[in-house]
């Protein structure tokens, strides 16, 4: 057995670990989401969802120092150096011991005064945000001390742990939905409570685990070198945490300082469909991103641009599978699913679907990148590219239009941002942008285009339960023989097939 062969098994390996956890996490979360908009209200969900945002804005540089541990511990573990992986683990925790003060720091000033003052919220739940804000700001501080810890699980391609964790942590959220019922008083601060419970929890279990695996010790010491060259790699990252997170919570304000949280609770519905269709594309990344920059590490190039393409392509191939049947009878599930859902949620959630479907082919692109290390500019154009979001969407909702155009905006910068990063492909790593085109673009589109028209044609014959068993069907099937017969190459179909016979065989 090669060493690629071995470590396509892996990802295979792990991918399935993760989607056993994202089927009962998705199932669950829907049922939790269900009853917390019930109990709650659209006006206290979409408080919620908005004051929890401002924390999220704080907590760019986080996403920062995830990339760099994330990145720097692949390396180590691909060159089997277990004493730099424990110094790249000290370090990172020690860096994000720093980004709690600093969070805690903003988020105290900037971030309260902000929402005393600027945020559109009924005057009756104005304490109840203020006290739900100061909780969402501890929790959020809690969840960065796990993502040295994450960072390990992932790096070392321990899935299970990660899926059984994250099960564990949604069984949980699933008991949060029954006490939320029995206890008196103010159900959005017992809701916040109670959230910051479940952090520590899992919090608690990810270090147990750390510490008996990976021999990972809570120590603080480390080489001062490995600090300033980590920071100075988080520092390019940064851009990318501001504009990731500047343009999702960012739109959120906007929206809600022109719309108020009615819409705020429709843009919580919104994040959630996104949050449970990526995990489709999230699980398989996850599973292979350690592979792409370990293959990188080792100098093996062809195999590390095969492994770019396969999952770019991969990625929209699942993502489109969930997003046809879901676009075409959206009213209906949201219906079924939370008996009345806010204004606007169908259509933010149509368009949050293509969105994601251009989104889940930037995944890859980026781990390529990260691999490098030379980030600078990729970071600074691609971060000034999102961050258009920002000034587009202030003055179209300024203007008058249709709450819609956030999302339209967002799927148009989004495109063309796609296109940059491939700009930076062929720069930096020398990858051929035809060769992408032919690789995944064109697939993808021949794929998108055979297999869209059949069930949108069902789906205008019947209504309701029936257009959506009809349309599911319809699109699965076409989705699954258009991937086979068009989307592949001839070495994935022959793999395809080996696997299929092995599966028979045993």
């Amino acid at each position: 057995m090669t060493d690629n062969t071995a470590n396509n098994k892996r990802i295979a390996k792990n991918t399935i670990a993760l989607y056993f956890r994202m089927i009962l996490v998705i199932v669950v979360s829907l049922y939790t989401n269900r009853v917390i908009l019930d109990v709650l209200g659209v006006e206290d969900f979409g408080i919620y969802n908005i004051v929890a945002g401002v924390v999220v804005l704080f907590s760019f540089l986080n996403s920062a120092m995830t990339n760099a541990c994330q990145r720097y511990l692949s390396v180590a573990i691909g060159k089997n150096d277990a004493e730099f992986a424990q110094k790249v683990f000290s370090a990172s925790l020690l860096s994000h011991i720093v980004l709690i003060g600093i969070v805690l720091l903003l988020g105290e000033t900037i971030g309260l005064w902000f929402v005393d003052t600027q945020l559109d919220i009924p005057d009756t739940r104005h304490s109840a945000s203020v006290v739900i804000y100061h909780i969402a700001l501890i929790t959020t501080c809690v969840s960065i001390i796990r993502v040295p810890f994450n960072a390990a699980i992932v790096a070392h391609e321990r899935m299970s742990f990660y899926a059984y964790s994250s099960i564990f942590e949604t069984v949980l959220k699933l008991v949060i939905v029954w006490l939320i019922q029995v206890f008196d008083g103010d159900n959005l601060i017992i809701y916040s409570v109670l959230l910051l419970i479940v952090t520590i929890v899992v919090n608690v279990v990810y270090m147990i685990f750390c510490q008996i695996k990976f021999k990972q010790k809570l120590s603080l010491k480390t080489e001062l070198g490995l600090l300033k060259e980590m920071t100075a790699f988080s520092g390019w990252n940064v851009f990318g945490g501001v504009a990731d997170v500047g343009y999702k919570q960012g739109t959120n304000i906007i929206l809600n300082i022109f719309c108020g949280v009615s819409l705020n609770a429709a843009m919580g519905i919104t994040n959630q469909v996104r949050a449970a269709i990526y995990n489709f594309v999230s699980n398989l990344q996850t599973a292979a991103n350690p592979q792409i920059i370990k293959t990188y590490s080792q100098g093996d190039s062809a195999h590390f641009r095969t492994l770019v393409f396969s999952i770019s392509k991969y990625s929209y191939f699942l993502m489109l599978l969930m997003a046809i049947p879901l676009i075409l009878n959206m009213d209906y599930i949201l219906r079924l699913w939370l008996k009345n859902p806010p204004d606007y949620s169908t259509t933010f959630s149509q368009l949050i679907l293509i969105f994601c479907l251009i989104d889940s082919l930037t995944g890859p692109l980026w781990t390529a990148m990260q691999a490098t290390g030379k980030i600078k500019q990729y970071m600074i154009v691609t971060s000034m590219c999102l961050l258009l979001n920002l000034p587009l969407t202030y003055l179209f909702l300024w203007m008058g239009y249709a709450p819609e155009s956030l999302l339209i905006i967002q799927i148009f910068v989004n495109a063309i941002t796609l296109f940059v990063r491939l700009c930076f492909q062929k720069v930096c790593l020398k990858i051929n942008i035809w060769d992408y085109q032919k690789s995944v673009v064109l697939p993808i589109l021949l794929v998108s285009i055979l297999a869209v028209p059949i069930p949108m044609a069902v789906g205008g014959f019947f209504e309701a339960f029936s257009k959506l068993i009809l349309t599911t069907t319809s699109s699965v099937v076409l989705v699954v023989a258009f991937v086979y017969f068009v989307g592949l190459s001839k070495s994935e179909k022959l793999f395809v097939k080996n696997f299929i016979r092995n599966r028979i065989r045993r």
